[in-house]
């Protein structure tokens, strides 16, 4: 810890021409660019149609986060909780922060505007989020101390890191929670640093507000940055005063306090993951340059870029713990090497690479911006000092030159990406438009469609999320291949059912199977899927062919459809609020239904009582109902606080 000095009254350790007034224009120039970006993620010609129209962003895990942000809110608004239970997926799942983590933004902007289905909205969010990075970099310099200049050669310098590869494929896959997360750390990092200089209300409230987001939108970065405020507060904790102490503990305990309305349901239902492997042993043959041309790098030009920010980052960190701001020096400098630490050990273990540690690269080069841009302006204070400003420049300008020549053959590329920004995928297009249309006139709700899901890459479209929003029909399969909860181990996912290979499955077993979880119809991407259904002689001829980055059939069951496994019902409706079922008539007193048990049901009338009917094939039970005689209506609802 360092000795008791009293702080500073506030004002930048530098002054001069790095902080005149003009510099807000260059800040506003960068802002402007920004803006222009943003707008090249929606329309090629920078327009502002394709983000305001009802159209939804269909790259990556997008559609999942508006589907899941949909319910979150629309629970929100009618209980209070965004968890709920969802009939659509998988023959009913919970809906918890446990699984799809990106989709918070979404229910706060959503539930902010009334929880109606609304793509503009969500896509509105995404452009903010974009707009708010130039404001984060430059702010956070400027709570560290640094001039208007450095702060907006720090933002410059965090822009680029935002439009590289790596940034690109996390907002391409729907990461939006790391970025959101991201951009909280690093605005609480420097609203910490000013509330040091300048201890008052409105630093402390910035921390307070900046650390609820952090919470809200990624608890486990907030918890992996924990060390940050650790080191910050025993850097600069003894030149403080109690009232400050106390201050400061309530600004950063009150944002978990309000968050706990969700992360008491994120430990709560932590059961629903399936296990993680942490046995995986280090992969040896990941050698350093195996290590060198993984893909976290980027393309060449961004490993260049990264390069750069790395060395600049490590000379500015010791620049500014020379020059007396310890505190700056080591919050920016573990938040970089912290970062790139954990990436890269994500690419050559393999437990934590199960964590998708790697997606960590970006963030802590966007860390990394704010000392490289300390080490460039002080590298180039020499030169200003004897030439000015003028010289400053041109020799900036030719550092900045020897920079994009030393960029490899794809030199053209990484420029093009600032004249011609690729835009995300918007709107279904002419062949996702059929599979609707297709799945809209050939079924209906008296039963299930299995759909064959496709593993890919993360920015790979996960369209399927909005399929019940956009057919009204229920789905085993196409709410995520990569879904991490029990619920979806029984799904159909390139050529394996329920674990096994789709050969392996006699017609017993399929039609077995079928019943239990009352498939209707089945759509398949694979030529092997396609083959096993032809050869079932429970299969109706195909009722469509179809097209969605491959040949796709849609085929048909000769089964009556029914939802009751033991007894009778006549299902009605079933949304995340209610399921409705009329006619409901027991079988030696009860009726099973092929609906996954959720603790925490409740059922109306009161006479009937519902349990769970365990399964041999699935991990999760389902709903059994105790009634004596028959029930006209009977309604389910799920409601949390009954289950703890």
């Amino acid at each position: 810890m360092e000795p008791h000095k009293p702080p500073s009254n506030g004002a930048p350790a530098s002054a001069g021409p790095g902080d005149h007034p003009l510099w807000w224009l260059a800040f506003l120039a960068l802002l402007a660019a920004q803006a222009w970006m943003t707008l090249g993620l929606f329309s090629r010609e920078h327009t502002t149609d394709r983000l305001l129209d009802e159209q939804p962003v269909l790259s990556g895990r997008h559609p999942l986060h508006l589907y899941h942000g949909l319910l979150g809110a629309r629970s929100f608004l009618n209980r209070g909780t965004p968890s709920c239970y969802d009939p659509a997926f998988q023959a009913g799942y919970p809906k918890t922060p446990v699984f799809d983590d990106g989709s918070r933004p979404a229910e706060m902007l959503l539930a902010l505007t009334g929880g109606r289905y609304q793509p503009c909205v969500y896509k509105l969010g995404l452009a903010g989020l974009c707009l708010l990075a130039p404001c984060v970099f430059a702010g956070a310099a400027r709570g560290a101390g640094m001039s208007r200049f450095r702060a907006c050669l720090a933002c410059g310098l965090g822009l680029l890191v935002w439009w590289g590869k790596p940034c690109r494929d996390l907002i391409e896959a729907g990461d939006i929670d790391l970025l959101s997360g991201t951009l909280a750390v690093l605005a609480e990092t420097g609203l910490l640093l000013r509330y040091h200089r300048a201890p008052g209300p409105l630093s402390l409230l910035g921390v307070a507000l900046t650390a609820f987001l952090g919470w809200y939108c990624h608890p486990l970065l907030m918890a992996v940055a924990a060390p940050l405020v650790l080191i910050y507060y025993f850097t600069v904790g003894a030149r403080h005063h109690l009232l400050w102490h106390m201050s400061l503990v309530v600004a950063l305990a009150a944002p978990v306090a309000a968050n706990l309305f969700w992360l008491l349901d994120w430990i709560d239902y932590w059961w629903l993951r399936t296990p993680l492997n942490l046995e995986a042993p280090m992969l040896t043959s990941r050698t350093l340059p195996a290590l060198w041309d993984a893909t976290i790098w980027g393309e060449p030009a961004d490993r260049t870029l990264a390069c750069f920010l790395a060395v600049a980052a490590l000379v500015g960190v010791a620049m500014l713990h020379g020059g007396g701001r310890r505190p700056a020096a080591r919050m920016f400098g573990l938040g970089a090497l912290g970062g790139l630490l954990l990436a890269s050990l994500a690419v050559v273990w393999g437990s934590l690479g199960r964590f998708s540690a790697e997606r960590l690269f970006a963030p802590a080069l966007m860390f990394a911006s704010l000392p490289a841009a300390y080490a460039v302006t002080q590298m180039l204070g020499p030169v200003r000092r004897l030439g000015g400003w003028g010289s400053a420049f041109l020799v900036g300008a030719a550092a900045l030159a020897a920079l994009t020549l030393a960029v490899p053959s794809n030199r053209e590329a990484w420029l093009g990406r600032w004249r011609d920004n690729e835009p995300l995928l918007i709107g279904l297009g002419e062949d996702r438009k059929n599979v609707v249309t297709a799945v809209v006139d050939r079924t209906t709700d008296e039963a299930r469609i299995l759909w064959e899901d496709r593993r890919g890459k993360r920015q790979s479209s996960h369209w399927t999320a909005l399929l019940p929003l956009l057919t009204g029909r229920a789905f085993v399969g196409g709410l995520d291949p990569e879904a991490a909860i029990e619920h979806t181990a029984g799904g159909l996912i390139d050529q394996t059912l329920g674990g096994r290979p789709i050969d392996d499955w006699n017609d017993s077993e399929l039609r077995d199977y079928c019943a239990h979880y009352n498939i209707g119809w089945v759509l398949c991407w694979s030529e092997k899927t396609t083959r096993r259904f032809e050869r079932w002689a429970d299969v109706t001829e195909a009722a469509a062919d179809l097209q969605d980055g491959g040949a796709g059939r849609l085929f048909q069951l000769r089964r009556k459809p029914t939802f009751a496994l033991r007894g009778s019902a006549q299902w009605q409706s079933a949304d995340s609020n209610r399921i409705v079922m009329t006619d409901v008539k027991p079988a030696e007193g009860s009726v099973v239904l092929s609906l996954h048990y959720q603790a925490g049901m409740r059922i109306a009338p009161s006479r009937i009582k519902i349990d769970h009917q365990p399964d041999p094939h699935d991990p999760i039970p389902f709903v059994r109902l105790l009634l004596d005689e028959p029930a006209p209506v009977v309604t389910i609802t799920w409601d949390k606080q009954s289950a703890n």
